[in-house]
């Protein structure tokens, strides 16, 4: 006949259990902070120097005495490859960004500024298929300088024309919007402000034959942008008839 185990048995095996659990667990304490258990557990002497910065250091920037400082780490817990004096570092100049309470390594440093890797800079946000080009501008020009990234522009142009097969000499003075509701997508050149005000250029995103066009225009016509309505950005626009002498005359009777 089999023996049934009775469930007090069962609770007194489970306490012992326990207890034995608890025993090892303070055991492997006391070990811990024993001179035999220092290093496993990181509170050794601190006898160890590392070249620490004491504030967040950008690249290219000279390290001066007091943008480092040496700490003190435990033999386990001390960084791998940091300089140990400061005498290695100060002179020298920040190969990355450095961030406060790091340790500096020699990866972190070089001996000159001109060895510094610049950055890489974010790419234009041109759509697949289209090309940006940078267009002149001005005060005058460009709307007074209330151009900003982002924004849309039409060019209006004027240009002297002759029907083809006529005296060019008989040419006459014509005004066309002749693009619309271009994107721009900078103001000024690379690493400037990118922002609203007065500036030599403005980038545009455009097709390649309409990049042809636009060189032809600014080559040859007399040109002003037109800011566009935020609101307006997606509304096709109307279709105008060129300016011409008699168109202008005849529209402000102009006539003797």
């Amino acid at each position: 006949m089999a023996t049934e185990v009775k469930p007090k048995s069962n609770r007194i095996l489970l306490i012992f259990g326990v207890f034995l659990a608890i025993v090892a667990f303070g055991g492997a304490l006391l070990v811990g902070r024993t001179g035999g258990g220092t290093t496993s557990l990181g509170t050794g002497a601190k006898n160890v120097p590392a070249v620490v910065a004491t504030k967040d250091i950008p690249a290219s920037t000279q390290i001066t005495a007091d943008l480092v400082t040496v700490q003190q780490f435990s033999q386990d817990q001390a960084p791998p490859y940091a300089f140990r004096a400061k005498d290695l570092v100060v002179g020298k100049y920040a190969a990355i960004p450095i961030h406060a309470g790091s340790a500096i390594i020699d990866y972190d440093i070089v001996a000159d500024p001109g060895s510094v890797q610049p950055t890489k800079q974010a790419f234009l946000p041109i759509p697949a298929g289209m090309v940006a080009m940078q267009i002149p501008t001005g005060e005058l020009v460009g709307a007074g300088g209330y151009i900003q990234p982002d924004d849309r522009i039409d060019i209006i142009i004027t240009a002297s024309i002759y029907p083809l097969g006529t005296n060019p000499n008989n040419a006459k003075p014509y005004t066309k919007t002749a693009f619309t509701n271009l994107h721009v997508i900078r103001i000024g050149p690379a690493g400037g402000a990118n922002a609203r005000g007065i500036s030599s250029s403005l980038t545009v995103i455009v097709t390649l034959k309409q990049a042809e066009d636009l060189k032809f225009l600014l080559d040859n016509t007399n040109y002003k942008f037109v800011l566009k309505s935020v609101k307006d950005y997606d509304v096709p626009d109307a279709d105008t008839t060129p300016t011409t002498d008699q168109s202008f005359i005849q529209t402000y009777h102009l006539t003797h």
